[in-house]
């Protein structure tokens, strides 16, 4: 009587254990996606993971880096992704370091900037260009200080490059911080109408919060507006072809980037990527089936 309770206990674990495993044999690899601190890139890296999971049953997870290892990353992974690849100028030297690695997808959106800005408050005819910062005046008004962001992104390799084509390395010094600890900054002084230059982009949900203009560039030492493209490690394309599509098929417009940062702000990144999915299914149905399968449809 024991060895048939025997048996049979081995035998209901060894049925329970062969559908598990091979459920779990049958479950693809997570599609890594690579995010850096910008606000557009977790969106958008939001948006694509709902998509990805949602349209094609394939798991993603979200690994947050600084922008060189996210490079890195998608170069030496199999299944990988980042979506914010600005180019030509900001992450160019990354791109030429990996470009016969990776796969460019495309553009996911244009009119990116990278700039220096002040509040509008600061009165233009003291300060309107990166040149006037050699004023002594004005040295002494920003407190010999350029807020910055995290010390590996694109846009402070740039801004260094600009304290050096103005002459300002004497005068001033570059503040390295979060993105977060820049808008902080920002609102503090914009509170106590001080002065201050941070490092800027666009698209940023501080362009409608707050009344800010770029400082002009007359040397273009910061470059002239910028794309932002998805790039995806080699392999992607062929162990999921239908998800690697889709990708190529990705957009915004700058007004729907704009949109969902704001919401993005006052909400978090999840709950931005989802209104926007779900206030446009056109745009998801246009990326998810595409002109072939929608031509046939009609």
């Amino acid at each position: 009587m024991k060895r048939l309770s025997c048996f049979l206990m081995t035998a209901i674990i060894a049925v329970s254990v062969i559908p598990v495993g091979a459920a779990m044999a049958a479950q693809p690899e997570p599609i890594r996606i690579y995010v850096d601190e910008y606000a557009e890139g977790q969106v958008m890296s939001h948006v694509a993971k709902s998509v990805i999971e949602s349209e094609y049953d394939v798991p993603v997870e979200l690994k947050t880096v600084a922008v060189g290892p996210a490079f890195l990353g998608v170069a030496n992974d199999e299944r990988s992704l980042f979506l914010v690849a600005w180019l030509p100028r900001t992450h160019g030297d990354y791109m030429d370091r990996v470009g016969d690695k990776v796969d460019n997808l495309g553009e996911l959106f244009d009119g990116a900037r990278l700039g220096w800005a002040v509040p509008s408050y600061v009165p233009e005819d003291q300060l309107a260009s990166i040149a006037d910062m050699t004023k002594p005046d004005v040295v002494d008004k920003l407190g010999g200080e350029i807020q910055g962001i995290s010390a590996g992104a694109g846009l402070m390799q740039v801004s260094k490059e600009t304290i050096e084509g103005y002459d300002l390395d004497d005068d001033y010094r570059l503040i390295t911080a979060s993105s977060a600890a820049m808008t902080a900054a920002l609102k503090r002084a914009i509170d106590n109408k001080e002065w201050i230059v941070v490092t800027a982009w666009s698209p940023h949900w501080m362009w409608e919060r707050f009344d800010l203009r770029y400082l002009d560039d007359p040397k273009g030492v910061l470059g002239d507006r910028e794309h932002v493209d998805a790039i995806a490690s080699k392999g992607l394309a062929e162990s999921e072809p239908e998800v690697h599509a889709m990708l190529k098929r990705m957009h915004y417009t700058l007004d729907q980037i704009n949109t969902a940062l704001v919401n993005a702000e006052q909400t978090s990144y999840e709950q931005a990527a989802q209104t926007f999915i779900d206030e446009h299914p056109d745009v998801i149905a246009d990326w998810t089936v595409g002109e072939s399968k929608q031509a046939a449809a009609n």
